[in-house]
């Protein structure tokens, strides 16, 4: 009996072994786009949305890649390599074929910026008709201007990044600026091309909506049993402090 016991216990000390070694060699592969604060590959960590997902997965066991590439093209690149489990940051409203959402991870504001010499008080979409509205190619603006769109004809400009925005904005190109709430903050204390302009924009007073961001994970293959990985592991609330821990330690003057 005493032998049986011992074998049972030897036994399941090696499944356990076996178990933390073949998680431990988990390698979970994700695209994302350049977006300081949150993912960069010239910030500490890669940003702070990339410090805190690797932080969630190796402290249980798996190893977290991240490769930038430019945001449309992440959602086809994802689905071509064998090797990518999905894409991020992603919203419901921007889920594409052959991609399942997770659990969400961040919640974060939108709104426009806007000069601060020139105040832009709006109360529904058809408001900022006489307006020219700066955006960011891939951002979801036109879901702000729904249904006023589908009567009348925004005057929108496409950019690059939000830096481009915000320098067209500053300089009279456009007269508004969408953008999220967090980015306009890291961008005015980080950018020397923004530090002129420092004083002369502002966040309009209207927030225009909260984005609810998880991942993107394919629904094929590694994508479905990464994504059954990430909604045990993750915690919004743990994901919120460790982005707030890595602003803390990374982007206070």
């Amino acid at each position: 009996m005493v032998h049986k016991v011992l074998f049972l216990l030897l036994a399941a000390c090696a499944w356990s072994q076996q178990s933390r070694a073949a998680k431990a060699g988990t390698v979970i592969h994700l695209l994302t786009m350049e977006a300081p604060p949150f993912m960069s590959n010239s910030l500490p960590e890669q940003g702070a949305a990339v410090y805190a997902l690797r932080q969630i997965y190796k402290k249980n066991g798996y190893e977290l890649k991240v490769t930038f590439t430019p945001y449309l093209r992440a959602k086809i690149q994802a689905l071509q390599k064998d090797d990518v489990s999905g894409f991020f940051p992603a919203a419901q409203e921007n889920i594409a074929s052959g991609y399942v959402l997770s659990k969400i991870m961040y919640v974060t504001p939108w709104g426009f910026a806007e000069r601060k010499n020139k105040p832009i008080i709006w109360n529904q979409p058809e408001d900022l008709l006489p307006y020219k509205i700066g955006n960011v190619m891939g951002y979801e603006l036109s879901r702000v201007l729904v249904p006023a769109q589908k009567k009348k004809k925004f005057h929108i400009e496409n950019v690059s990044s939000d830096e481009q925005n915000l320098l067209k904005l500053a300089k009279k190109r456009v007269d508004l600026a969408f953008i999220d709430a967090t980015m306009f903050e890291y961008l005015m204390k980080s950018s020397p091309n923004l530090r002129p302009y420092q004083n002369q924009l502002q966040l309009n007073g209207k927030i225009i909506r909260m984005d609810e961001y998880g991942v993107a994970f394919k629904n094929s293959g590694k994508g479905k049993e990464h994504l059954e990985t990430f909604n045990r592991l993750i915690q919004k609330e743990e994901f919120h402090r460790l982005v707030e821990l890595y602003f803390k330690t990374h982007l206070t003057d």
